[in-house]
């Protein structure tokens, strides 16, 4: 008994110490102020737009509840069945998800009372996730029109105390407390209930944005059944969803919000592991939520610079190339980072043949697929991409119509479907660097003929079909530069991070 109580201090001061490298002189006032400050949402006709896509909605409104039920647990002395009674209650609601939104201080109202100016930092962070949402979601509105209101969006969220920095964070820093990796070494199923969450809360921006309505529901049957099987349960899992790994079309057009989410669920991280921190004191807990929350809240960090900043510290603002709403990751730098399932990338080449990405957020192609979603430069390299993975897969391709983007979505067995039925696609096989003018999909053939007239190189090529065009493979190309690096992360134990 003795030696235990001597690591414990141990570990609590040892926690105290790493923290105050960065402690401000006094905390903003609004945090120790007990005033109700209920958030309600800006009025408009795109709020709830998300019930139009039924089987979402449901699966959103459960991860506040698994979140308010697991917090509750760990704030009232019950950590100890976390990963057996508390999360077979979580996993029966996210099985069992409800109609409508659920008020998480009427599932947690320990936590809530106990810590709320984080409720309160988490309740707004979440209404921007909602809010963006409805707006993609809106049946009326132009791309033009939605991307105006997101800005919106990001203007009122920014305006308040409690809004989250838009800036991108240095993830390793963040995450490299000693009470960092508590959690998901002592819960790892609960921690991967959370990180799942955070998987469905980033992975639906790409889903949606600029993105035809009548694709949302066949692209959530695969993305639904990815979360409900696979993304839930992931203990294996390196680091947390990052926005920009599952969603980077929208992240790049919006890096201040991508960067703000992103900070958020590492709010989140960082409060699990206090909370699960064997030897801290119930004001010592409070006192580390609360510098937690200080470190990446807006006010924190005025008058900074995303781009800029000291290495590795709190006011490390760098950014890979190519992608600003994306803080750094552990290990990477300025060209390459680390990400989780698709190992050392540089985030401003095309993910499948290493040319240069267009800085154009809506050109090129995407593919979703295996829990991730990368950035291609053309329709070959997106193909090519998905099939080198198992399972069903969705690419999301310009057209020469800016406004009308294609959707393909494969089964299990590689067969795609499209929401253009009158879709054919150009391949000339030419040098692979300039893929992205001789691999492309057109809306009709007028179109694609119209492309040939004025590029007479292309001349006598054939327009192809979706199945001709999804029989071909051209496996990886020549320009493809593997980095070969190990993963910066190392597992304390078997199954862990």
């Amino acid at each position: 008994m003795l030696t235990t109580m001597i690591v414990v201090t141990a570990v609590a001061v040892a926690t105290t110490q790493q923290s105050s490298a960065d402690r401000p002189a006094t905390l903003p006032a609004w945090m120790r102020s007990q005033t109700a400050r209920h958030i309600d949402y800006r009025r408009g006709s795109d709020n709830w737009a998300i019930l139009g896509l039924e089987p979402f909605a449901r699966d959103m409104f459960a991860t506040g509840v698994g979140h308010a039920m697991a917090y509750e647990a760990l704030a009232t002395g019950h950590s100890a069945s976390l990963e057996t009674e508390v999360f077979d209650r979580i996993n029966t609601v996210l099985k069992n998800p409800p109609l409508q939104p659920v008020d998480e201080y009427a599932v947690s109202p320990t936590f809530s009372r106990r810590y709320f100016a984080l409720e309160q930092v988490f309740e707004w962070s979440h209404t921007l996730h909602f809010q963006t949402i409805d707006v993609l979601m809106h049946p009326g509105w132009s791309d033009q029109r939605k991307d105006e209101e997101i800005e919106k969006l990001w203007k009122i969220y920014s305006a308040q105390p409690y809004a989250l920095s838009g800036l991108p964070m240095n993830m390793e820093y963040l995450d490299g407390f000693e009470f960092s990796g508590e959690f998901r070494t002592r819960y790892p199923k609960v921690n991967a209930l959370f990180w799942g969450y955070h998987w469905l809360q980033t992975v639906n921006y790409d889903m949606f944005y600029r993105v035809p309505r009548n694709t949302f529901a066949s692209q959530y049957e695969v993305i639904g059944d990815r979360y409900h099987t696979t993304e839930l349960y992931n203990t294996r899992r390196e680091f947390m969803p990052m926005t920009a790994e599952t969603s980077p079309r929208f992240a790049k057009r919006f890096p201040e919000i991508a960067n703000s989410f992103d900070n958020l669920h590492m709010l989140h991280d960082n409060v699990n592991d206090i909370l699960a921190a064997p030897g801290l004191s119930q004001g010592e807990k409070q006192r580390e939520i609360e510098l937690a929350i200080w470190r990446v809240l807006a006010t924190t960090h005025i008058g900074e610079t995303a781009g800029e900043g000291q290495p590795v510290s709190l006011h490390d603002h760098r950014y890979s190339m190519g992608m600003p709403g994306m803080g750094m990751m552990k290990g990477s730098d300025e060209e390459v980072m680390y990400m989780p399932g698709m190992g050392w990338m540089n985030m401003s080449e095309c993910g499948h043949c290493s040319m240069s990405l267009s800085q154009n957020a809506n050109a090129g192609a995407t593919v979703t697929a295996d829990g991730w979603t990368m950035a291609v430069r053309c329709a070959l390299c997106a193909r090519d991409m998905a099939a080198q993975t198992l399972g069903r897969a969705i690419i999301r391709s310009a057209t020469e119509n800016p406004d009308q983007m294609l959707v393909l979505i494969s089964d299990e067995l590689g067969n795609w479907t499209s929401n253009i039925p009158t879709v054919v696609f150009l391949e000339y096989m030419d040098e692979h660097p300039s893929c992205n003018r001789w691999s492309k999909a057109f809306s009709s053939l007028d179109a694609f003929h119209a492309y040939l007239r004025e590029r007479p190189e292309y001349a006598g090529a054939e327009p192809l079909t979706l199945e001709e065009w999804a029989s071909r493979n051209g496996g990886e190309p020549e320009t493809y530069k593997r980095i070969d690096r190990p993963s910066p992360y190392q597992r304390s134990r078997e199954g862990q991070p």
